[in-house]
């Protein structure tokens, strides 16, 4: 490619949403910023040379290397004044893209890899942006591609070492995701601490750290988030809607739901359907 090209992926999606790319053919001297930006950007300098800062560092660029950018972190990109740069790019948003960024060890702190690192990157970012000139594109290979990038990342740039597995973070994070993928069953608490292999009152302590609640409560509260959801919008009973979510009981469910909700199931779901 040889002409500047930027692209724009009009399939919106919430979770993982590849929202545009390009290739940019620099002046000398160019500059871009200081200035944030709204998305995730991976940068592929395929020529040339310039200088990158973020968080007050500056990074002297030049082809092979790759360059990072953070939501709301801002940056500064300098063109070479003899040999200026020439770059693809793409930009990314979306709730699993900031899961899965938290576990590969860039960012605004640690924004540079080169393709000695991982060869495959480049490839893909090339691919993508070539493709959205396809008449026929579609989100779900823009989404495949996008997919492969992250996990050549992650297999080259992990977060968390094995030898990082036990701290705090790690085991906040596990507890979460065990609940939110267990919530369905009768799990409780004694089930997340052998699931951890923790102690309980070290995993009381960590939830009150991070969400001033207990991990009890956050259990039930998850529970009740998910049968609210249920209730506006599904016809089955409430006591299929209580066992679904966890419950063992109408009883049971109907306490816990008026307590924290303040109306009983039955008058909840009236509201809404």
């Amino acid at each position: 490619m040889k002409k500047n090209f930027v692209f724009s992926n009009e399939q919106y999606n919430s979770y993982l949403y590849l929202t545009s790319g390009g290739y940019e053919a620099t002046t000398p001297s160019h500059q871009y910023g200081p200035l944030g930006r709204s998305g995730y950007m991976l940068h592929y300098i395929s020529n040339g040379k310039g200088t990158f800062i973020s968080n007050n560092i500056t990074y002297h660029m030049k082809k092979g290397d790759f360059m990072y950018i953070e939501p709301q972190k801002t940056v500064t990109m300098i063109a070479d004044r003899n040999d200026p740069w020439s770059f693809y790019w793409i930009r990314f948003t979306g709730d699993l893209i900031k899961q899965y960024m938290s576990r590969i060890n860039i960012s605004y702190r640690n924004p540079v890899f080169s393709i000695k690192d991982t060869p495959i990157v480049p490839q893909k970012i090339v691919e993508i942006v070539n493709y959205s000139q396809d008449p026929h594109r579609s989100d779900f290979i823009y989404n495949a591609k996008l997919l492969e990038i992250l996990d050549s990342l992650h297999n080259i740039l992990p977060k968390v070492s094995s030898n990082q597995s036990s701290s705090p973070d790690v085991i906040y994070t596990k507890a979460l995701y065990y609940i939110r993928n267990n919530y369905e069953s009768t799990i409780s608490i004694n089930d997340v601490v052998n699931y951890l292999t923790v102690d309980r009152t070290y995993l009381y302590k960590l939830f009150k750290q991070n969400m001033n609640i207990g991990p009890k409560e956050y259990l039930t509260k998850y529970r009740l988030k998910k049968a609210s959801e249920l209730l506006k919008v599904s016809n089955e009973s409430i006591t299929f809607i209580a066992q679904s979510c966890g419950f063992p009981s109408y009883q049971r469910f109907a306490r816990v739901f008026h307590k924290y909700i303040g109306y009983s199931p039955s008058e909840y779901q009236k509201k809404f359907l």
